[in-house]
């Protein structure tokens, strides 16, 4: 199971980065050919911005994978393992459900906007709402392997941690027995 997730995290890895290196040649290549050759690529735009809100919604995914959203866990961290999983359970809960609305809302709106297309490209704004789409799926199925893993593998600390912790963090200030050892 672990090898699948990582293998799906290393692809959609590869998806961004190719998103990301398109999105840049096509923007920086019509920038200079506007402003050195008076000219453009017409397409430029509504593909770099098609690719853009692909790259943000598969980075929501890659993202809930790897523990990288945003998290306050000073509360949660001081509870009992036991209270910790229940957190994790609770707050899956809540998120699967919000995903439950972005597909909903998403599918919606790919099915309202399936035969309005994009000026100059041609392609129908329904893709564009398809990122809300898979994102909203990725995002239920990372969910539930995260709850999974709290639940049924919680014995790992790492797997009930659900903020991951980076080196922007500033180390704890020293405390008094610090002072102590120190002067030891």
């Amino acid at each position: 199971m672990d090898r699948l997730t990582a293998l799906v995290a290393k692809a959609l890895e590869v998806l961004i980065v190719a998103c990301l290196a398109l999105m840049a040649l096509l923007v920086f290549g019509n920038v200079v050919l506007r402003y050195g050759f008076n000219s453009g690529i017409a397409f430029s735009e509504e593909v770099s911005r098609l690719l853009f809100v692909w790259l943000v919604f598969l980075g929501t995914v890659l993202a809930s994978r790897e523990h990288a959203h945003l998290g306050v866990d000073s509360l949660v961290k001081r509870l009992p393992k036991p209270a910790r999983q229940a957190c994790v359970l609770v707050s899956g809960v809540l998120m699967i459900v919000m995903c439950g609305l972005l597909f909903w809302g998403a599918w919606q709106q790919a099915g309202i906007n399936l035969d309005n297309a994009m000026p100059v490209t041609g392609i129908p704004y329904a893709v564009l709402y398809a990122a809300g789409v898979a994102a909203a799926l990725g995002l239920t199925v990372s969910i539930f392997y995260n709850i999974f893993q709290a639940l049924v593998h919680g014995e790992r600390e790492a797997n009930i941690e659900m903020v991951q912790h980076g080196d922007l963090i500033e180390p704890a200030l020293p405390t008094h027995e610090d002072d102590r050892e120190a002067r030891r």
